[in-house]
């Protein structure tokens, strides 16, 4: 009888140990939805994604929806039948939906590229929302103004701008009021209303850029993918480009003076905020600053991510060399930098040390690799 029970425990405990080890062994997996993945934003964003893979327990998947808003929540739904235990959306696109899909199903959901207010939830209440990600470094006069040395620097005196329509692009009127602000106190130019465009696509943006053309400028600000959509308008012209987005043409146009500043999100650094969170949620766990007004308005937690605004051919290179880098062990986040802010590893982590790692500048990034 003795064996017999005897075997009986060894039985039950080296199951209980395979489960054990089956559960720790069992990755998260997290779903993303962007528009696309083959862009500039796409690619970054994975190649991100593809390190925390070597260097976390987890594994990504990916949906478009190929700009098609109302396909948004069958990518939802297609990630959830992939067993996905997180989804990052890029956009807060059909919110409220989303939310009720993902909590339903137990899965948790966090927004990379908008910031999220109450307004924008409506009636819905959810543990399994993790809010949003404020883009631009989080002080959007700031960043205007970081556009504006570009065309102080050069002395240039009749300034116009170009975006995409403000009840999309949010952001934008805040922006260009820095950007005018900061133009208008350090010099006597003139400095235009931005020009919002009626639509999205690249003929939308070629209307405006050809309106704000015609009133004799000699720089304009391309808030609305500004190497894509208004440098081509302005291509066999004098006016100068100031633009929002990046791509390998930069550095071409840079040197022919053409393209005096460009910027980007800090990609990396959108997902990484969301990924902290994200496992900080699975784990169960909660910052103790979290409840903190300046990190949580209105029951609403969102993290912020930089904004890099590019002037020069030196910060052109520390760009590609720390924050679109393959080399991401020495990127602009790295996977031991993470951990000091995930509360598995740390549980002394806050909120207030991943939104200050996140949003580090160029230079700050720069500096903490050398």
């Amino acid at each position: 009888m003795f064996k017999k029970i005897l075997v009986l425990v060894c039985s039950l405990f080296a199951c209980v140990m395979v489960a054990s080890c089956n559960k720790e062994d069992e990755k998260v997996k997290i779903g993303l939805v962007m528009y696309q993945w083959t862009d500039t934003q796409g690619k970054n964003m994975q190649n991100y994604c593809n390190y925390l893979e070597e260097n976390f327990n987890v594994e990504f998947a990916y949906e478009s929806t190929y700009y098609q808003d109302d396909k948004h929540l069958e990518c939802i739904e297609n990630l959830i039948s992939q067993g996905c235990n997180a989804i990052i959306a890029g956009y807060d696109t059909s919110l409220e939906s989303s939310i009720d899909t993902c909590s339903s199903n137990g899965v948790y959901y966090i927004v990379a590229l908008d910031y999220i207010a109450a307004a924008d939830l409506g009636s819905t209440k959810s543990d399994y929302f993790l809010g949003g990600t404020q883009q631009f470094g989080g002080d959007l006069a700031a960043l205007g103004a970081d556009y504006a040395k570009a065309v102080i620097e050069n002395d240039l005196t009749n300034v116009g701008g170009v975006s995409f329509p403000a009840w999309a692009f949010n952001e934008a009127p805040e922006i260009y009021a820095g950007f005018k602000a900061a133009i208008e106190a350090a010099t006597d130019a003139t400095v235009a209303d931005c020009t919002y465009a009626n639509g999205f696509d690249q003929t939308a943006i070629q209307t405006a850029t050809q309106e704000v053309l015609a009133t004799g400028v000699d720089v304009i600000f391309g808030m609305s993918s500004g190497i894509d959509y208004v440098y081509p308008e302005i291509r066999d012209t004098d006016v100068k480009l100031v633009s929002m987005g990046y791509d390998d043409s930069v550095a071409s146009l840079m040197d022919s003076g053409k393209l005096i500043a460009a910027g980007n999100n800090n990609h990396a650094a959108c997902i990484a905020s969301c990924f902290v969170r994200i496992m900080n949620g699975i784990s169960g766990k909660q910052y103790k600053d979290a409840a903190d007004g300046e990190y949580n308005r209105d029951g609403i937690i969102n993290g912020v991510a930089s904004y890099p605004v590019i002037t020069n051919k030196d910060e052109l290179n520390d760009y590609k060399t720390y924050i679109v880098t393959e080399d991401l062990a020495n990127g602009p986040v790295t996977a031991d930098e993470l951990k000091e802010v995930m509360l598995d590893y740390n549980e002394n982590a806050t909120l207030a040390a991943l939104n200050e790692l996140t949003n580090r500048t160029l230079a700050e990034v720069k500096a903490a690799r050398s």
